[in-house]
């Protein structure tokens, strides 16, 4: 693989643990809010646009991924992409699931820019927010994941 395509993943890799750190964030700040009966504040909707933009960054590199290694690589049109774990999980599941994952989150900022009663905006941006961690957590490559794992913790590329 070439060295800038060995940066990118090193990059992906890395935007993981920032993109779960503030989904978390997100998530607690918006059950406490709900139990709470608190004032969604200015900070709250900072946390959720930080794990957004996060979340752009990561998608415009996993695009660049995709296409080197899936569609450039001719794994789609060989045919044998649902036969293959490790092909079928990069070109279909991980990639569909993160998407999904993204998606929640723009929904869940879309809720937070609208003018609404402090519970129901908690309520909304927390299940947006832990559905999307929950998927997040559930598709990333983990070492030890069957055959697709990575090291938890990227190296630098040589």
């Amino acid at each position: 693989m070439e060295s800038y395509m060995q940066n990118f993943l090193f990059l992906h890799s890395i935007l993981r643990y920032f993109i779960l750190l503030f989904a978390v964030i997100v998530a607690v700040q918006s059950l406490v809010g709900m139990m709470g009966n608190k004032r969604f504040k200015k900070v709250n909707k900072q946390m959720l646009l930080s794990l957004m933009i996060f979340c752009d960054i990561q998608l415009l590199l996993g695009i660049v991924l995709y296409y080197k290694k899936i569609v450039a690589s001719g794994v789609l049109s060989s045919g044998s992409v649902m036969k293959d774990t490790y092909s079928r999980f990069y070109a279909v599941e991980h990639s569909l699931a993160m998407i999904i994952g993204i998606v929640l989150v723009h929904i869940a900022y879309m809720f937070a820019k609208q003018n609404m009663d402090n519970d129901r905006k908690f309520k909304r941006l927390f299940w947006c927010s832990f559905i999307a961690l929950g998927i997040f957590v559930a598709m990333i490559p983990w070492k030890g994941k069957q055959v697709v794992g990575r090291d938890n913790i990227p190296h630098l590329p040589a």
